[in-house]
């Protein structure tokens, strides 16, 4: 049986409203970090059947801070920033990632 004819989509424009915005996407991340100032971060998540995976590590010392970023694709990305070496206020930045060569940046 058919209803009325503005009600005939009721149940596809209210399934359509509570799903929405819901995202099907599975994520997961645990973070550690030890008394040395070092913090390492996964980072997973799940798409379908594919699943995308990131390690991040930091490591900050006085003046110093290593960031290394390797994810599911064999891209590593390291960034080093050096805090007030030889003037106060100047930040000097290294970035380069691994396997691509022509990516060193440095500001």
């Amino acid at each position: 049986m058919v209803g009325p004819g503005l009600y005939t989509e009721i149940g596809k424009k209210t399934r359509d409203l509570l799903y929405k915005d819901y995202q099907t996407d599975h994520k997961f991340t645990l973070t550690t970090y030890s008394s040395n100032g070092v913090a390492v971060t996964a980072t997973s998540t799940k798409k379908a059947d594919l699943i995308f995976s990131e390690i991040h590590s930091q490591i900050k010392n006085t003046n110093m801070t290593v960031d290394v970023k390797a994810n599911s694709e064999s891209n590593i990305i390291t960034t080093v920033t050096a805090h007030e070496i030889a003037t106060p206020g100047l930040k000097t930045i290294l970035s380069f990632a691994v396997p691509d060569q022509r990516s060193g940046k440095v500001e």
